[in-house]
């Protein structure tokens, strides 16, 4: 793997995730990847954090950056540390547009992550709606550790995790309620998740109960091996 402060043409976006993740983690925040778009985010007593990972800084970085201030005002974008040939009107150009922008700017290196700029308050009104989506996921997920920045592979969600949760519960109780599935710990929305079988795991029994497909759990386990775990330790220890 090449180094953000070296020569990058094999740097993935992903590359810059641990890095950054690590700069947060150690602020005390808790950091997720990939939430419903957002290559990372970072939330700690009410304060949320995107931050987008790019190899370049350009227009469509910056556009994405925006973007995310509809979600919250602390938005930062991520790039490589610019190589030392790069003249100085290069990062001043980079602190300038994000300043600008009421953006924060990250530079990464394989040893640190150097703040350049800090994000300002944000003058226009972001969207609740999308906030509160974006916190729903995070919270959402127990297990899901997505490396931000990753493309073409699948994306481990909190919807994921929740039908998992059901698939293990009715891998040991057999058939069940919606109802008998939410005491036992399931989602609030597992009736709907149920009934949508987005996966295709899942079939009526009798009456209202539900249960799993023939050869589904192990079909499910082989596909999702850490959330499945996670969730058959855990109702293992239901009584």
């Amino acid at each position: 793997m090449s180094h953000c402060d070296g020569k990058n043409q094999m740097l993935h976006e992903r590359d810059l995730y641990a890095p950054v993740a690590q700069f947060f983690l150690q602020q005390g925040f808790e950091v997720k990847g990939e939430v419903l778009g957002c290559d990372l985010v970072a939330a700690k007593e009410g304060t949320l954090i995107v931050v987008e990972l790019k190899l370049a800084f350009n227009a469509k970085l910056l556009y994405q950056a925006v973007r995310r201030l509809a979600i919250t005002e602390k938005v930062y974008i991520a790039v490589p540390k610019p190589k030392a040939k790069q003249k100085l009107s290069y990062w001043q150009m980079m602190k300038s547009l994000s300043r600008r922008l009421n953006i924060g700017l990250l530079v990464v290196s394989t040893s640190d992550v150097l703040v350049l700029a800090e994000p300002e308050p944000f003058q226009n009104k972001f969207s609740v709606k999308r906030r509160n989506q974006l916190l729903k996921e995070f919270n959402g997920r127990r297990v899901a550790q997505n490396t931000g920045g990753t493309t073409g592979q699948k994306i481990e969600t909190a919807y994921l995790e929740s039908a998992v949760h059901i698939s293990v519960l009715l891998k040991k109780y057999k058939a069940l309620k919606p109802k008998a599935l939410v005491e036992l710990g399931a989602t609030e929305k597992c009736g709907t998740i149920l009934r949508n079988n987005y996966y295709g795991w899942f079939e009526k029994s009798a009456g209202t109960k539900y249960r799993l497909k023939r050869g589904q759990a192990k079909k499910i386990a082989t596909e999702n091996p850490r959330i499945w775990e996670f969730y058959e330790t855990y109702v293992e220890k239901l009584k």
